[in-house]
This record gives structure tokens, sequence and C-alpha cells, in this order.
């Protein structure tokens, strides 16, 4: 059984998937609260299925874009976990992810996370048979990725009014967005892109895996000093 984490963003997600597919998953907005509030959610989602950690054989996480805490608070975790119970620990893009649990279509997918200050992390995928990436992330304005889309495109992630809104104003009717309940993250999708790489045997190492960063965290400013 795999246990999925997705701290990325302010939502956080888990999931349990195995050989039958998934188990069991929760997603639900935790603000900054990551570290106080993941333990307490893998145990219950492992009592619902009557299980423990015991029964874990594999870890997955999503690596980002997204959240300079929130992804340090997941991987910390996971390779805690993965270090503890001799597990396996599998590292998943957040836009992979998250572009996945719209296959198949017919459109380009664009995944969007916020990563503050007008910008979002970004990257464009066909869905057909399978998920197939066709550049890197960027870290990009709307309207720096208005002016690079020809042709209509389906947009997901972090999809506010304001944000779907600046799209249609950048692409008018080339913008199509999914129903509000199919925009959410959800974490079972991060599950099974790691089980297909766990059934192939294909793990990150624990000592050098990282998470994906596109912009800097944000540091309050100081306040107090003095010029010399």
């Amino acid at each position: 059984m795999l246990l999925a984490i997705d701290t990325a963003t302010a939502f956080t997600g888990l999931a349990l998937y195995s050989p039958r597919g998934p188990l069991a998953e929760c997603v639900w907005e935790s603000g900054r609260n990551h570290t106080a509030q993941l333990l307490p959610q893998i145990d219950t989602l492992l009592r619902y299925v009557g299980a423990t950690p015991a029964d874990l054989t594999a870890l997955a996480v999503s690596l980002g874009p997204g959240s300079w805490s929130g992804l340090r608070v997941g991987l910390s975790l996971a390779k805690g976990m993965a270090l503890a119970g001799d597990l396996p620990l599998i590292g998943i893009p957040t836009l992979d992810a998250l572009a996945y649990q719209y296959l198949p279509t017919a459109l380009p997918v664009y995944p969007l996370i916020r990563l503050g200050r007008e910008r979002y992390a970004t990257a464009p995928f066909i869905l057909r048979q399978r998920l197939e990436r066709l550049a890197p992330d960027r870290n990009l304005t709307l309207g720096e990725l208005c002016a690079e889309i020809s042709g209509r495109a389906l947009f997901c992630g972090d999809l506010d009014p304001a944000t779907m809104a600046a799209l249609q104003r950048g692409l008018g009717e080339r913008a199509v967005f999914p129903l509000p309940a199919a925009r959410l993250r959800r974490p079972a999708f991060l599950a099974e892109l790691a089980w297909q790489r766990h059934l192939e045997q294909r793990y990150d190492d624990l000592a050098t895996l990282e998470p994906i960063y596109l912009g800097e965290p944000v540091r309050a400013p100081v306040t107090g000093a003095s010029s010399q």
C-alpha cells in the first residue's frame, strides 16, 4: 500500500493506493498548518481502511512548484517516514499530478500553481493515451502565458475568479475551465502516478530528492536594523 502526501499549496491532500486502485483520500484547506495537521490526518486515514504505518510499502510526495514552507514540510515528513520504515520514496512534480487528473482530453492542458506577486508556475501538457509534458515548469505572469497560446486550452489548478477573468481577457473563448468541483487537486492522481513508478521500482534517492522551486521564499522585512 502506498501513501501519497501533497502539501504544495494551502490545500493539503493525502491518499492511500493499493493494487486495486485508490483506497482512500482526503483534501482540506490547511493554510499554513501543514505541520500540525499532517500526522493526525495520516493516522485517521489509515484507521479508516483498517491499516497501520506497518502496512505501507511505499511513499510518494508532491515536489512542487508551490509553497516554499509547505513543500519542505511534506518532503521532510515523507523522508522521515521512509527512513523510519525503510520504505522507498517517489517524488512527483505537482504540475504533472495536477494535469494527469484530466486525462484524456483533446485540448492542451496548463495546470497553474500560484507563486505570489501575480506569478504562476505552469507547463503545457498533452493528455491522450498518456501524460506527455511539452516543456519544463516555468514562472510566468498570466499575460506572458496568454501571449504564448494560440488555440483553445484547458486551465486547471489555482483558478479563483480573478485568475479566470484575467485568462478570459487574454484569450476569450479559447480559455476553457473545469467545473468548480473538478478543479480540486486530488491526491489520488498523485498516488496513481507514483504507483506506476512503484511497479517499475523507479525510486528516488532520499539524500538528493529536493522540492521544485520556481520562486524565491518571501522573507519578512528586517526591523530595527541600523545602518553603519
